[in-house]
């Protein structure tokens, strides 16, 4: 329909449209008087895929082509910075726990069921995540959306990318009633869930320049997603919950923005030969350096 479009201007009917799905999916969650969970949480998590769907397929046709799909970063793995999206991700939220326990707030308590319970609902609901939910949502966001804000400069468009997919989420938490996020007071929320999603989109978006591929960023995603909620089961809260829950270890509290924070700036400097090398082509080249290479001085 329109193919003499800017990446730009993509990007900004992208993030209207997939806003604009957001409120229509929060009111049809509040309609149809969902529940959180598979049903609920996929029919959310997708309209970011549907977006990208759209923006393909109507609005730019830049669907009927090869390249217009290859440029979503899927068909590439980049298995060489999996142990990063895992790992890290996975000792932030772990880190941000231990902090706690380690304070008269919590601590921490074996389940009834013992220890293996949590770590096989942590591997299935990581599994769901980073072949669904994680995915449907990252293909829009940094598969989409962040390619085509890159031409404003690497920090400029993983800031917005960061303030989109905070907004997204708005109107499920404002506007479907049955979705209980815990937001306590409005003055904090704000800050600590816009300045959780902008550093997570660093965070992730580092590792989508470095490799040129989706998978790393929803790998991250999805164990983030995962951690948080099974940390909880084996979390003993002593005293001050909304304290503990959504200010320190939530899934947007203080701890979890620290540890992302610090997180995203370890990942901009190790990769960030690989990564200026791969603005410089255009692309991100076929074998990236490993991330050890990246960081040594050239």
């Amino acid at each position: 329909m329109f193919t003499k479009l800017t990446d730009t201007s993509k990007a900004a009917i992208f993030s209207v449209l997939v806003l604009c799905m957001a409120v229509g999916t929060a009111l049809l969650i509040r309609f149809l008087g969902l529940s959180p969970g598979p049903g609920m949480w996929s029919l959310w998590s997708i309209t970011p895929t549907v977006a990208t769907l759209i923006m393909l397929l109507v609005v730019t046709r830049d669907g009927y082509s090869k390249e217009g799909w290859k440029s979503l970063g899927l068909h590439r793995l980049g298995l060489n910075v999996w142990w990063i999206a895992f790992g890290a991700t996975l000792l932030i939220t772990v880190a941000a726990s231990a902090i706690v326990w380690a304070t008269p707030l919590a601590s921490f308590v074996v389940p009834e069921g013992g220890i293996i319970d949590p770590i096989l609902s942590f591997l299935i609901f990581f599994g769901m995540s980073v072949v669904w939910f994680a995915l449907a949502e990252e293909i829009g966001m940094r598969g989409y959306l962040q390619p085509h804000l890159m031409s404003l400069g690497r920090a400029p468009a993983l800031f917005l990318v960061g303030l989109v997919f905070a907004t997204w989420h708005m109107p499920l938490i404002f506007l479907a009633p049955g979705i209980d996020f815990p937001t306590g007071n409005l003055l904090l929320f704000f800050p600590l869930f816009y300045g959780t999603f902008v550093a997570a989109s660093f965070f992730f978006g580092y590792l989508r320049i470095y490799t040129g591929s989706t998978w790393p960023a929803s790998i991250a995603h999805a164990v983030h997603n995962a951690a948080w909620n099974i940390l909880g089961a084996v979390t003993l809260i002593t005293a001050a919950p909304v304290l503990v829950n959504v200010y320190l270890v939530g899934d947007f509290g203080l701890l979890i923005l620290i540890g992302t924070a610090i997180g995203a700036i370890w990942v901009g400097h190790t990769l960030k030969s690989g990564m200026d090398e791969a603005q410089e082509a255009g692309a991100v080249p076929e074998v990236p350096p490993t991330p050890a290479a990246a960081a040594a001085p050239r």
